[in-house]
């Protein structure tokens, strides 16, 4: 449903989120990448359900994947009643998502930009176990580009809000040894606001948001780089590929020609 400020509310039913992601979203994950893999601080892994206040997480983006990375990261980690901003020209040829906690925002109507932010903040203050999914980078960006920069609407959000955590978040897509690429994620330490101990200046918090985020992109960056997995969870597998299928049926073989052996001894 479109509001007279001229975006598409949230609409999440049971029905329309499962159709969303399991004829949708992770059909295509799965057709996409090998797998999903996740580096979550400990920190933020307490923030899992039930979250004892909302949750932001601040991410990178840098590929048309991230808001489905996103949902399954949700899903099968966080369990929270997640919302997501998305870009208000695309949700409207889209609106099946926000069936999922989808919402629109017009960042070239700053009416429209306002009504949305203080919408978000409303939902996120009314509810249980709430978190926001947002891009502040507010574009797709390559995600080794420098400098990160960040719009200040995640300040704001927090600021309304008043007490919240924001996770930085950062994703990438990339082959490593494998036929088929994978997806990975970084999340980093949550910055906390507590706006009853200190008062919100959302332009020094964008600035630290920026850095923070920055860090856990350039981490996550290094780790791929040097092909260190070591960190990362599986969270989703995908399609795999011809070497990993491979090596799964010479492991059957070496487990039945053993089993052979035994009975013969």
């Amino acid at each position: 449903m479109t509001v007279e400020a001229g975006f598409h509310k949230a609409n999440k039913n049971a029905p329309g989120e499962w159709i969303v992601q399991r004829l949708l979203i992770k059909p295509s994950l799965r057709r996409a990448f090998g797998g999903i893999y996740a580096a979550i601080d400990p920190a933020a892994l307490r923030l899992r359900k039930p979250a004892p206040y909302p949750v932001i997480f601040c991410m990178t983006h840098s590929g048309w994947y991230d808001g489905y990375i996103a949902s399954v990261l949700n899903e099968r980690v966080f369990h929270h009643d997640d919302y997501l901003m998305m870009e208000e020209a695309n949700l409207a040829r889209y609106f099946f998502f926000t069936w999922m906690g989808v919402f629109g925002v017009d960042r070239e109507n700053v009416r429209s930009a306002l009504a949305s932010i203080e919408y978000i903040s409303e939902v996120l203050s009314e509810g249980e176990n709430r978190s926001l999914f947002m891009f502040p980078q507010g574009t797709m960006r390559h995600p080794d580009a420098r400098p990160i920069k960040l719009y200040s609407g995640i300040a704001t959000i927090a600021r309304k809000v008043g007490k919240c955590a924001i996770v930085p978040m950062a994703i990438r897509y990339d082959f490593l040894m494998e036929q088929a690429p994978d997806a990975f994620v970084r999340l980093g330490a949550p910055v906390m606001v507590d706006t009853d101990k200190r008062p919100v200046n959302a332009r020094e918090l964008t600035n630290h948001l920026t850095d923070v985020l920055t860090k856990t992109a350039d981490r996550l960056h290094a780790d791929i780089s040097a092909y260190n997995r070591e960190p990362y969870r599986l969270v989703m597998s995908g399609r795999g590929s011809i070497n990993k299928t491979w090596d799964g049926i010479l492991k059957i073989v070496g487990k039945a020609k053993r089993a052979l052996s035994g009975v013969r001894g």
